[in-house]
């Protein structure tokens, strides 16, 4: 919910409020807040996105891709949210192509990617917009990570994908229980 690692929650959870630190961690607490658009004892789950990131070095493994197209897999991503799928490696988007999940994911709408850092740091066209919120499976989040002035939530790369799928921050267990259901 931050701007560094330690800003982590469970999905469900409620982001701290500012009081509830340490007089000292309080003014970069609420700068941290300020910055992300976001304000403490509030939940995150609902909360509207505009990108997700799924890739580059880390969560992009062929695990994560054949996890994240079986969870796409007949289903469409939000109409206001782009998402963009970055291979961990050449050998991995290869893959990916042979096993067929391109095809899954630009079924769904998501954007299967070069490998490489891409959003992850902000390279290139890889950027999210000033003042956009992007789920991202990074493994790290600072300020303007992503592209000056870009708000960054971490997440899995299946909770990552629920939240391209509904446009917002989404427990995945939820949509999940819904597959189980159908």
């Amino acid at each position: 919910y931050g701007t560094n690692p330690g800003m982590g929650m469970g999905i469900s959870q409620h982001i701290p409020a500012t009081a509830d630190q340490a007089a000292s961690e309080q003014p970069s607490f609420q700068k941290a807040l300020d910055y992300m658009g976001i304000e403490g004892d509030t939940l995150l789950v609902g909360k509207p996105i505009d990108y997700v990131f799924i890739g580059s070095c880390t969560n992009s493994r062929m695990e994560d891709l054949r996890e994240v197209a079986e969870f796409v897999k007949g289903r469409q991503k939000a109409e206001n949210v782009t998402v963009w799928i970055v291979p961990g490696s050449k050998q991995i988007e290869q893959q990916a192509i042979a096993e067929g999940l391109d095809q899954i994911f630009e079924a769904a709408g998501f954007h299967l990617r070069e490998p490489g850092c891409s959003a992850c740091l902000g390279m290139n066209e890889d950027k999210i917009p000033a003042g956009k919120y992007c789920v991202s499976t990074s493994n790290r989040n600072f300020e303007g990570r992503q592209g000056p002035n870009s708000r960054t939530f971490l997440a899995s790369p299946l909770t990552a994908a629920a939240a391209a799928i509904t446009g917002r921050v989404t427990d995945v267990r939820e949509l999940l229980k819904e597959t189980a259901y159908a």
